[in-house]
């Protein structure tokens, strides 16, 4: 599956080349791709409010951190939701829908698209969280797993802070 332009990085137009947390180049590995969506005031468009590309190996050591409860509690969410998963598995998703509730892009102030990329091209096929899906997945995290969130947040996540301030509430990373 060729790359979508949504799984592009927004700063240079291109594949992602280095990890997000360790910096070392993307060739040749697996590696996952987040970036969130939001509708700018007034505007019918959405914007990328943050991006980032992560390493298999920085993605197993930061899954350590998370919380033994917040991991049971993801575990069932996609057991509940595995129909749409293998669905999802076997569809090539437009990009254009919650991957979950099917509701279109342009109908959502907010969206987070997630995807699986070696050697420039999608490994699975990209989903889309809507709101509804974000609030059901970060109901899911202990305040333990919280904390993790918010520092890699601090530490990974460039959002400009004329952005931070029109949001009422955190925005966290889902791939985890």
């Amino acid at each position: 599956m060729s790359l979508p332009k949504k799984l592009l990085s927004d700063v240079t137009g291109e594949v992602f080349e280095n990890c997000s947390v360790c910096e070392n180049k993307l060739d040749n590995q697996l590696y996952f791709v987040e970036k969130a969506y939001h509708r700018n005031l007034g505007d019918s468009n959405h914007t990328a409010i943050f991006e980032y590309a992560i390493c298999e190996s920085c993605k197993r050591d930061m899954m350590k951190k998370v919380s033994r409860e917040s991991m049971l509690k993801m575990q069932d969410f996609m057991r509940q939701h595995q129909e749409e998963m293998e669905e999802m598995m076997r569809v090539e998703n437009d990009l254009e829908h919650c991957s979950f509730t099917q509701q279109p892009i342009e109908e959502l102030d907010e969206y987070h698209v997630i995807g699986v990329i070696k050697d420039g091209e999608t490994q699975i096929s990209p989903m889309v969280f809507g709101p509804k899906i974000l609030e059901s997945y970060q109901e899911l995290l202990s305040e333990e797993t919280k904390d993790f969130f918010d520092d890699f947040n601090n530490n990974f996540i460039d959002i400009p802070p004329e952005l931070k301030k029109i949001f009422d509430k955190d925005i966290k990373p889902v791939l985890f």
